[in-house]
C-alpha cells in the first residue's frame, strides 16, 4: 500500500492517505488526500451516473483508479467530465463498496471509499402529450410527466443532437417550450437520481401553417356564383382540419383525426352551398389546421349574380308570318358570365351558337319561346308569337286576251288575287322576266305588245305576305 505519510489515517476511515518515499517534514507541502468520492453513503448508483471526487487543494493528479468491492473496475487519466462506475452483471439493490484512487506525479496516492446501492433499471413516466413518429407541435409546447418513478431526477427535451434545450428538476414536472426557431424534432428523456434515463420517442415540430388556395369550380367568371354551385378549395400542408362558412355559417367540416399511431390529410375540400337569386356579394371564409396545431384562414368573396343574359337581337319578330317546314331563328345575347346556349321551344337544336330552328307545324298561330342561358345557368326567357303560312294565295286573270290570240297596240290586263294573310304584289311575267308589279288589289296592267317582237309569252305572279307563290299558266300572243 506504500509508506504511510500522516499517522492520523486509519483503516475505518472514508479517506486513506499513502505514499512511497521519505518521511514529511515541515516545509513538505500538503500531503495527497482524496477527501469525497463525490458520492454520499447507500446514494443509489447507475451505469451512467457521473460523479466527481474531491482530492486535496493544490495537488496535481496524473492518475485516477476506481475499485468496485476492492477490485480495480477501470483506469482512467481525464476525469473533467466525472467518473462512472461500470456495473456490468450487477442487479438492483446490491451494495457495493466504491473506492477512488488518486496518483500524483511521485506515484504517491490517496483513496476514498463509499457504499453505494445498485441500481440499473431506468425511471418511467407517462408522457403528455403522447409523442411517436407521427406527433407533430409547434408553437408553445407544454409537456408533462406523470405517474413517474419515486426516485425521478429530471425531464428534458433533447434535440436530434443530444443536446437538452429545456429540462425541470422537480415536481409537477411539466416543461413550457417555445418551440419557433427551435430544432425540428425533439424527444423526451426521464431521468432518475442515479443517472438511469429513458428516452420517450418526441415530436416532429411544425410551425408552418396549411396554404389555402384559390377556389375553383366556378362555371362562369372566377368570383361569381348562382343558386347552387359547387367550389373546390386546394389545400397543401398537411390540412388535418377543415372549416367552410358562408356569410358566417358552418356549411362543411372535416377532420382527419390524430392519433400517435395515424392521422388523416387532405389536399382540398369541395362544397356545395345554395347562394339563392338574391344579388349580393357572399364571404366564404375557410380555416385549415394541420397536425400540429397550426391555424390557417382565407376569405372570398363571392359576387352573386341572379340575373340572365342581356338579348340583343332577335329574329323572327313577334306576329311575324313565317313559311316552309322549318321556322329559323337568330338570338344574339350578352352577359358578364358568358352566353352558354339558347333554346327554343325547349331544344337546343342548332348549327350555330346563334342560330335556332324548329319544325313549323300546320298553318296558323305558333309561340316560339325562347330561353337563352348564361354559365351560371340563369335565364333569360322571350315569347314570340307568329302565324305559320304554307298555303298559296289564289290568283286569276279576269281580263286578258286568250292564248293565241293577236294583239296590237297596248294590251290591257287585270287579276284578282287572295290570301287569308294578305295579297303582297302580283307580278306581269313576259317571255319569262318580270316586267311590272302591282300591290294594290284590283290588280292591272299595260302590256305595250310592239316592245316585245311578233309573238311572245304572258304569265301573272302573285305573292302573299308569307312569300307563297302563285303563277297562272302562259298565254302567247301574236302581233
Amino acid at each position: 500500500m506504500g509508506k504511510a505519510r500522516s499517522a492520523a489515517a486509519a483503516v475505518i476511515a472514508t479517506t486513506l492517505i499513502a505514499a512511497g518515499g521519505t518521511p514529511a517534514y515541515a516545509d513538505d507541502p500538503a500531503p495527497l488526500a482524496v477527501t469525497s468520492t463525490g458520492l454520499t453513503e447507500d446514494q443509489a448508483i447507475g451505469p451512467s451516473l457521473r460523479f466527481h471526487p474531491v482530492w486535496s487543494e493544490g495537488a496535481t493528479i496524473t492518475k485516477v483508479e476506481v475499485y468496485r468491492d476492492g477490485v480495480l473496475n477501470y483506469t482512467t487519466t481525464n476525469w473533467t467530465a466525472g467518473l462512472r462506475l461500470q456495473l456490468f452483471g450487477k442487479q438492483d439493490a446490491v451494495p457495493v463498496l466504491l473506492t477512488v484512487r488518486a496518483y500524483d506525479a511521485t506515484n504517491a496516492w490517496a483513496e476514498a471509499s463509499t457504499h453505494v446501492v445498485v441500481d440499473v433499471t431506468p425511471p418511467t413516466a407517462t408522457i403528455s402529450p403522447v409523442g411517436g413518429d407521427l406527433a407533430q407541435v409547434g408553437g408553445i409546447l407544454t409537456v408533462t410527466a406523470s405517474d413517474a418513478s419515486d426516485d425521478l431526477a429530471e425531464v428534458a427535451l433533447y434535440d436530434n443532437n443530444r443536446v437538452a434545450v429545456a429540462s425541470v428538476t422537480s415536481a409537477p414536472w411539466t416543461i413550457t417550450y417555445d418551440t419557433v426557431g427551435g430544432p425540428g424534432h425533439l424527444d423526451v428523456r426521464v431521468t432518475d437520481r442515479a443517472g438511469n434515463a429513458r428516452q420517450y420517442t418526441g415530436y416532429r415540430i411544425d410551425n408552418q401553417p396549411p396554404t389555402i388556395g384559390d377556389p375553383t369550380g366556378f362555371l362562369g367568371r372566377a368570383g361569381r356564383v348562382s343558386g347552387p354551385s359547387r367550389l373546390e378549395i386546394p389545400l397543401s400542408g398537411e390540412a388535418n382540419h377543415v372549416e367552410l362558412r358562408v356569410d358566417g355559417t358552418l356549411v362543411r367540416s372535416w377532420d382527419g383525426g390524430h392519433s400517435p399511431t395515424s392521422y388523416g390529410t387532405t389536399t382540398g375540400m369541395g362544397f356545395d352551398y345554395d347562394y339563392g337569386k338574391t344579388p349580393r356579394t357572399a364571404t366564404v371564409t375557410v380555416l385549415v389546421r394541420d397536425v400540429a396545431g397550426n391555424v390557417a384562414t382565407r376569405t372570398f368573396p363571392l359576387i352573386v349574380d341572379p340575373a340572365g343574359p342581356t338579348i340583343t337581337s332577335l329574329t323572327p319578330a313577334n306576329g311575324a308570318l313565317v313559311r316552309g317546314a322549318t321556322i329559323y331563328a337568330t338570338i344574339r345575347a350578352t352577359d358578364p358570365d358568358g352566353v352558354a346556349f339558347p333554346e327554343v321551344n325547349g331544344c337546343y337544336c342548332s348549327g350555330v351558337p346563334d342560330k335556332l330552328f324548329v319544325d313549323a307545324g300546320a298553318d296558323g298561330r305558333k309561340t316560339l319561346v325562347f330561353r337563352v342561358y348564361d354559365k351560371l345557368f340563369n335565364a333569360t326567357t322571350v315569347t314570340r308569337t307568329v302565324t305559320v303560312d304554307n298555303t298559296r294565295p289564289t290568283l286569276a286573270i279576269i281580263a286578258a286576251p286568250k292564248s293565241g290570240a293577236r294583239v296590237k297596240g297596248t294590251v290591257r290586263v287585270s287579276a284578282k288575287a287572295t290570301d287569308r294573310n294578305g295579297v303582297a304584289r302580283v307580278e306581269l311575267l313576259i317571255n319569262g322576266k318580270v316586267v311590272a308589279r302591282d300591290a294594290t288589289a284590283g290588280y292591272r296592267f299595260a302590256v305595250a305588245t310592239k316592245k316585245y317582237g311578233k309573238k311572245f309569252r304572258v304569265q301573272l305572279r302573285a305573292y302573299d305576305r308569307a312569300g307563297n307563290v302563285t303563277t297562272t299558266s302562259t298565254r302567247t300572243w301574236h302581233r
